[in-house]
């Protein structure tokens, strides 16, 4: 019951965000998902690596096949590196059962999640009147 509760309170904050707190809330499931992988790896549980990994290959691979290169222009360009960079990373973690494939992946992660939270931060932040 409780995960049904969950479910719905999740798509409720995806429904009701802005674009900017998607992307936040993106990274923040890739990392997890990440950290619940490298956890997998390290007591050989293959199912729970297998899950996350592929979670964490999912998200990214989202991320890098919404990038505007019209729009986002060098911005877009090397985030497209730096998701291929993961993703690439990501497989190898899951191909060679190495925990070390994670840290980068989860470096870039971290450093794009609290640059977007920054943004998403403020967006909310209301301009004072007469400015």
């Amino acid at each position: 019951m409780l995960t049904s509760y969950t479910r719905q309170y999740q798509q409720t904050q995806i429904m009701t965000s802005s674009g900017v707190q998607i992307v936040v809330l993106l990274y923040d499931a890739a990392i997890q998902s990440i950290e619940l992988a490298r956890r997998g790896i390290e007591t050989n549980n293959l199912q729970d690596k297998g899950r996350f990994l592929g979670r964490a290959i999912s998200i990214v691979g989202e991320l890098n096949s919404v990038l505007d290169f019209e729009r986002g222009g060098e911005i877009a360009r090397s985030l497209r590196r730096l998701y291929e960079y993961m993703l690439t990373e990501l497989v190898a973690a899951n191909a060679r059962h190495n925990t070390r494939h994670l840290d980068g992946p989860l470096r870039c992660l971290t450093t794009l999640r609290d640059g977007w939270r920054e943004v998403a931060a403020q967006q909310q932040t209301p301009v004072a009147a007469g400015r």
